[in-house]
């Protein structure tokens, strides 16, 4: 055979060991980016597990909530009946005081008592009565149940509280139901 029928590079030796420089350099680069891989997945493991503990932790912070949430409810309930059981305590009283034979004037002054009594109560919870005789009809605060023809007062004027209305703060919890002027 001669040269020309062998296409072999002249020098083999140092083809051979540019290969082999190329091969570990390869193998280098291929195992940083294997130990960057792994890294990457350890990594990604500890996001992971820190994800799943802080969910678990909203989980629980949402649930001691929902029980604080509820037991402030129950406490609230607590302190308003609370404050209700002497108001019923005069009302078996004045029941008592009926049976027994007490006067109409002594059992009518007892009730008015027990009633602002009662009122007290449904002050210290922001609870008010809704001034409405007199007053311009607001369907926010009234519930017109009837017109009066022919009134003294200016029509959409409210001339009869049928049953009083009430607000606790700003919040209407029962609309007074009246009576208006027509016109």
């Amino acid at each position: 055979m001669s040269d020309e029928e062998n296409p072999l590079p002249e020098n083999i030796e140092e083809s051979y060991e540019e290969s082999q420089i190329a091969q570990e350099l390869v193998e280098a680069d291929f195992q940083v980016l294997q130990e960057q891989v792994q890294s990457l997945a350890s990594e990604r493991d500890q996001f992971q597990a820190q994800l799943l503990l802080t969910m678990a932790d909203f989980q629980n912070f949402r649930n001691r909530s929902k029980a604080e949430n509820a037991q402030r409810a129950l406490f609230a309930t607590e302190k308003f009946v609370t404050n209700l059981l002497p108001v019923l305590d005069n009302f078996e009283r004045t029941i008592r005081h009926a049976e027994s034979g007490a006067t109409k004037e002594a059992l009518l002054e007892g009730i008015r008592a027990v009633e602002r009594q009662l009122r007290t109560v449904l002050e210290g919870q922001a609870v008010r009565r809704i001034e409405s005789v007199g007053q311009p009809f607001d369907p926010e605060i009234h519930e017109a149940i009837g017109f009066e023809p022919g009134s003294e007062y200016e029509p959409n004027t409210v001339v009869t509280e049928i049953e009083p209305g009430y607000k606790m703060g700003e919040k209407v919890v029962r609309p007074a139901r009246v009576k208006v002027a027509g016109g």
